[in-house]
Parts: structure tokens; sequence; C-alpha cells
């Protein structure tokens, strides 16, 4: 019975949450084309006048705007069944349901108003004045430090590009949120369901997510708390992996719940027909195509060129950056000396998040690998990770040893 009554938080977020995006969803559908026809129009002549995948400044594959996807958002705020209800056009969202698309929500009110211009200028100015609370709540609960480290994990993203594209914000979005939220209601008097809240930003990702990077909304989040939890409860190995374990499971599980309840309304909405147009899609991202065959070692090769600005054509030198990687680390050592081994294994789960994006390149290995001019950005959770990891293990002076576990 006391198991059945942990799961009673998880089943009533999941029914609420599903019941609000699949409303949400079908009231914004309610909103009659004559309202946003015109500024769709001009919105999709500008993309089309830039092109499908415009770089801007840098003219690196890493600074790539995805207009493509952003001009089939746009397609999609219009339906192209006129005998469709609003329920049914905001599940098939122009014969595209597999997912929720759930930046309609937002997209098709603002739509009545604005343009695409607009509206990137609106996303950009959000996006910074979240991405700094966020920053500074980060400081102020954490260590300046972890703020600073944090700052340089999203610049690296190229935030011009990622302004500029709706499909990329919305992930950062959900980030940013969900530090938010935790950064400002997790204390004493206040104390956070931690796997709860997993569980509830998996789902709110995959209302909104096109498979875009999502695993830095799980992997960014875990860190820091896998940090907070070492320095502040003084938790070892075994306490921390198993929340990692647990945490990560939890994430997971409301992202996949979410999209399987999105494939059920689907069945119920349009017919089972649109299900097995389905399975066929996730079999191809899965298993990949004659055309299009799997090549994971590949996949993961692609998007760390991408990361690290290196050309197509150019070569990634292994030695190199394990050379640099080194030197880096021995002046480091020598500069502050490593804490007790002690302390160092009970921050190794960070360096295991760390490498949550390469886990989600070999699962998810066919859209990686067509896709990796955007994907390269699951590995700001990697980066996020190994400096964390690295700014933890080393001491920090006569008044920063608080989290040291010597006996």
């Amino acid at each position: 019975m006391g198991r059945l009554r942990s799961l009673k938080p998880f089943v009533k977020a999941y029914v609420i949450l599903i019941a609000v995006f699949f409303l949400s969803m079908a009231l914004v559908y309610c909103i009659p084309v004559s309202w946003i026809q015109g500024n769709v129009e001009k919105s999709l002549e500008v993309m089309e006048t830039e092109g499908e995948r415009p770089m801007y400044a840098f003219y690196r594959h890493s600074a790539i705007v995805d207009n493509h996807t952003d001009m089939l958002m746009y397609e999609s705020l219009i339906a192209n069944r006129d005998y469709y209800n609003p329920i049914q056009a905001s599940v098939s969202i122009n014969q595209y349901p597999r997912y929720w698309h759930g930046y309609q929500v937002v997209l098709r009110p603002l739509t009545v108003v604005f343009q695409v211009q607009e509206l990137r200028y609106l996303g950009m100015l959000l996006f910074y004045l979240l991405f700094f609370w966020s920053a500074w709540l980060m400081a102020k609960k954490t260590k300046p430090v972890c703020a600073v480290l944090y700052v340089l994990t999203i610049a690296s993203s190229y935030p011009v590009a990622v302004t500029t594209c709706f499909q990329y914000l919305t992930t950062f979005y959900v980030l940013f949120g969900a530090l938010i939220f935790l950064l400002s209601r997790d204390c004493a008097d206040r104390p956070v369901n931690l796997l709860l809240y997993f569980f509830v930003v998996g789902m709110v990702e995959n209302f909104f997510d096109f498979l875009t990077y999502p695993i830095i909304t799980l992997g960014i989040p875990l860190a820091l708390l896998l940090w907070r939890k070492t320095r502040e409860e003084q938790t070892g190995f075994r306490e921390n992996f198993l929340f990692m374990l647990q945490s990560s499971l939890s994430w997971g599980l409301g992202y996949a719940l979410t999209w399987i309840a999105k494939w059920g309304i689907t069945v119920v909405a349009l017919g089972v027909r649109y299900f097995w147009r389905t399975m066929s899609v996730v079999q191809y991202r899965l298993q990949g195509s004659e055309e299009e065959p799997l090549d994971r070692i590949g996949t993961i090769q692609r998007n760390l060129k991408a990361w690290m600005n290196v050309q197509d054509a150019g070569v990634i030198s292994w030695s190199k950056v394990v050379l640099v990687i080194l030197a880096v680390t021995l002046l480091l050592i020598i500069w502050k000396k490593l804490k007790d081994w002690r302390t160092i294994c009970a921050y190794l789960p960070i360096l295991l998040v760390a490498a949550y994006p390469y886990i989600w390149y070999l699962v998810m290995s066919n859209h990686s690998q067509i896709h990796y001019w955007y994907t390269y950005r699951a590995q700001l959770v990697t980066l996020f990770g190994v400096l964390l990891f690295i700014q933890s293990i080393l001491r920090e002076g006569s008044d920063g040893e608080t989290d040291t576990m010597e006996d």
C-alpha cells in the first residue's frame, strides 16, 4: 500500500497535465483562421526569402537556423482539412500527429497580433530574461562559480542562432523554467518532491519537443542537484548514483508516457491508421533505413564536430584533445590539489550524467545523425557536468572545504 500511495502524486500530475495539454491545444484551434491568415502568409514569405537553413554571422553548421521546421510550425497554424473540428485539427497538426506541437498554445494566439519578425524579438527577449533570472538564482542559492559555469555552458550554444529559431527556443524555455522553479522553491520551508519534479519536467518537455535536444532539461538540473546533495547533505557515491537513476527514470517515464498519451488521443480522434503511421516513423528513427542506415559512431562524431565548430572535411585529432585535457587537469591539480578520494567518488555521478548526450545519440541515432547541426546542443549537459565536476573535486582553500568527507 505504501508504494501505491507514493505513486498517487505521479498519477495525479499525469492526468492533470495530459488534460491541460489536450484542452489547451483544442482551445487555441478555436481561433478563426481569418484572424491569423494574413500574419501567417507574411511570416512565411520572410522565412522563404531567408532560406530553409540560413547561417548568420558564424557560417558554421553549429550556427544554422532551422527555418525549415519554423516554416512547418507556421504552416501548421492553419489546418489543411476544412472538415476537421478544432479537436481533430489540434491532434492532426496537418498530418504530423506524432508530436504534441505544444508551441501552438503560444504561437497561434500571438500570431493574431504579431508576425515572425516581432515574435523573434519577443522570443529573444524572453530567452535572456529567463536565462539571467535562472543564473542569478543559481548564484544566490548555490555558489557564484556554479552560475559562471552555467552561463559559459549556455553561451556555448550559439544564442544568436537559438534566439532566432522557435524550434530551438522551446527546450531552453523548459530548461530555464525548470531551474527557476527548482532554485526558488527547493528550501527547508517548501521542499520539492524531486522525483515528481523530474517526471513533470519530462512531460512538459515532450509537450513542446521536436526531439531537438530534450536531454538538457534532465541533465543540467540533475548535475546541479547532485552537486548540492553531495555538498550540503554529505551524500556518498551510492546515494548519489541511486538518486541519479531514479531521477533519470522519472524524467524518462514522464517524457515517454506523454508521447504515448498523444498517440492514444490520435487513435481516438483520427483513427487507428495514424497510429500505425506513427509506429513506422518510430521504427525508422530507431533502426534507420536502406537510404539512411544507422551509423552510431558516426553520429557521435558529427555532433562532436558541430559542437567543436569543425567543418565537415575537418578531422578531430583525439590525441590532441586528450593531451590538452590532461595538461589542463594537471595544471589544476598542481594549482589547488584534489580533495580526498571519498569526496571525489561522491561527485562521480555528475560525470555519468555528463555522458547522457552520447547515450541519447546512440539510442536516437537516426534523428541525431541527420540533424546533428542542432542536436549537438545536447552536449551542453556534458560541458556543464564536466566543469561542475572539476570545480567540485578541487580544494577551495581553508574557507571552502565544507563538503569534504574525510573523517
